[in-house]
């Protein structure tokens, strides 16, 4: 390189990068505009209620079951699958940080001994230094950071939506376990009754106020409610090990005693149902609907950036000294330019293909928005029903546990027969486990509610949060 050309590689370079800064300037960032839905004052289901603003409350607590709340703290540490959408975060954030800077320095150092032979010892070294401007008027690579980041927030979104994920399932598979090990208390009890009426049929029998019909009967019934006992403490065990599963560990090897208390899961509060709109803030799968549509603009846009020229200034600059021979120096330092290749038909369809993935994200986010309404809406009324339920039952329950007190003594004074009885013993048992159902139902619609709400799926809650009671939905 002689003297003029690297005294006039400079100036050009100067000049370009001048040029493309003024294109920068005409090439503006362009503002997002978040899609919108028109959402209601309240939700169709509860008209009636106080609109509220949505927390991230630990709603689970409202079941007063420590069991169930040591099982979620250890799942929240432990579960497999939380593991995974946390470490995707880390991923998100590495990608971010591999998307190339506008500037870089590569420096270069070598140095080499080598002997001919039957020659001298010769040392040579190098020194070099290697550096690149990208000019971006047109913000392609500005809109590469800026999807990058945009799936950033779509993986922790992603661990939210885990999180919610397996809080359902978790309090889910102990509802479940409540309501087996209910069942099995039923018949457990129901078999110690149906053992009671077969001992006063074989005192009537040897009474001669029985009959060989009555017993038998009596022994099938016993031996019919005996006959369910050995699947309900299958389902039991499988209920253990699915939980365990949920908590990260082999099945088995639970550290909580799930068979200290088997009282049935029963929400202690009214479900916080807040306005439609919080819908937006709360839910992880309309964030990352709507954050998915974000980058699909900034993936549009850098599409558009590549139908214009790219810009860049790189240079050079080596030292290399040679023993005996003295050294020397070199620098390279000027800008390139790279044009669209023509016919530029295909960039300009790769952009009608981003286009149509921009619209296509936009139609997914009202559609994951039109899916969160229906959750709320399905889970309000699953909710009202099963509570209403629970009350009906409950006061079923009651009649025919007195129906079977007055048979009995009916029977032992002649006024009611064996069969009688044995029918009774049948709806009482029948009735509580309806009861034992509903109250599963209404259990099972609490967690839906929530869960479609978006409620709890912050990472981290405040220590002092605590459930809040609104009256947005009916007790």
């Amino acid at each position: 390189m002689n003297d003029k050309t690297r005294r006039l590689a400079p100036r050009v370079g100067v000049a370009l990068a001048t040029a493309a800064m003024a294109l920068a300037a005409c090439a503006p960032e362009q503002p997002y505009f978040a899609p919108a839905f028109g959402f209601k004052n309240s939700y169709a289901s509860a008209k009636g209620g106080s609109p509220v603003l949505l927390s991230n409350t630990e709603w689970w607590r409202g079941f007063k079951d420590p069991t169930l709340n040591a099982l979620i703290d250890r799942a929240m540490r432990e579960n497999i699958d939380l593991a995974i959408a946390r470490e995707r975060v880390n991923e998100a954030l590495a990608q971010v940080d591999s998307i190339p800077a506008e500037a870089s320095l590569t420096p270069d150092l070598e140095a080499k001994r080598t002997k001919a032979y039957g020659g001298s010892p010769r040392t040579r070294t190098a020194a070099g230094l290697e550096f690149s401007w990208l000019l971006d008027p047109y913000g392609a690579r500005r809109e590469q950071v800026k999807a990058s980041k945009a799936l950033v927030e779509v993986a922790d979104a992603e661990v939210a939506a885990a999180r919610l994920l397996l809080l359902q399932n978790l309090c889910n598979a102990v509802i479940d376990l409540r309501y087996r090990q209910q069942l099995l208390t039923v018949r457990q009890e129901e078999v110690r009754a149906r053992r009671q009426t077969l001992n006063l049929t074989r005192t009537l029998v040897d009474q001669g106020s029985g009959t060989r019909l009555d017993l038998v009967q009596t022994e099938a019934r016993l031996a019919e409610t005996e006959a369910v006992i050995p699947m309900l403490r299958a389902a039991i065990g499988q209920e253990k090990y699915r939980i365990a599963t949920l908590l990260g560990m082999a099945p088995g090897s639970l550290p909580v005693d799930l068979d200290r208390s088997t009282r049935q899961l029963r929400p202690a509060i009214t479900p916080n149902v807040g306005i439609p709109s919080d819908l937006m803030r709360n839910r992880p799968d309309i964030r990352i609907a709507e954050r998915l549509y974000y980058a699909s603009l900034s993936d549009l846009a850098v599409a558009r950036a590549s139908l214009y020229p790219q810009l860049s200034l790189t240079g050079s600059i080596s030292l290399v000294s040679l023993s005996g021979n003295g050294s020397g120096s070199e620098y390279v330092f000027g800008p390139s330019i790279v044009l669209p290749a023509l016919p530029d038909s295909p960039r300009r369809a790769a952009v009608s293909v981003r286009e149509s993935r921009v619209r296509q994200a936009n139609a997914s986010w009202k559609g994951a928005v039109l899916d969160a309404l229906y959750d709320v809406e399905s889970a309000l009324l699953g909710y009202s029903a099963s509570t209403e339920a629970v009350s009906r039952s409950q006061r079923t329950v009651n009649l025919y546990d007195e129906t079977v007190s007055l048979t009995r003594d009916l029977v032992s004074k002649d006024g009611a027969t064996i069969p009688a009885l044995l029918e009774a013993q049948e709806n009482s048992a029948d009735a509580k486990l309806i009861l034992a159902e509903n109250m599963r139902q209404k259990a099972r619609s609490y967690v839906a509610l929530n869960v479609s709400l978006g409620s709890g799926n912050a990472d981290a809650l405040p220590e002092d949060s605590a459930p809040v009671i609104a009256s947005a939905a009916t007790q």
